[in-house]
């Protein structure tokens, strides 16, 4: 198995999931999604700026954006008001499938 291959397929699932939210039919019988909005619409930025550097490996993008999403929970936390679980259900996901290609899975490419 091709670990860099894997990690650019959870670049690519990732850049689905956060594009989604920008959709008409993602909040439809689920108002929570109005919140995911503005969080989805800063990943999927930092992921196309991601894109455009062609130096860094995917695993490094991949560790740029974990740490770009913490920083963001970070700051989320900071408000006063409740914020969206989207970074953490991003960081999570993350996690997970690097864990799995440690193991030799292969990464999760479609939704479950």
């Amino acid at each position: 198995m091709d670990k860099e291959n894997e990690y650019k397929k959870i670049l690519t699932f990732l850049k689905g999931c956060t594009n989604s939210p920008s959709t008409p039919s993602y909040t439809r019988g689920f108002s929570a999604g109005v919140g995911d909005k503005e969080p989805a619409k800063k990943t999927y930025d930092y992921i196309l700026l991601l894109g455009k550097d062609p130096t860094d490996t995917f695993e490094g993008k991949l560790n740029s954006l974990d740490k770009f999403l913490e920083e963001a929970l970070e700051e989320e936390s900071n408000k006063p008001y409740m914020c969206s679980p989207f970074y953490s259900n991003i960081r999570t996901h993350i996690k997970r499938e690097k864990r799995n290609i440690e193991n030799g899975i292969p990464a999760q490419t479609r939704r479950k």
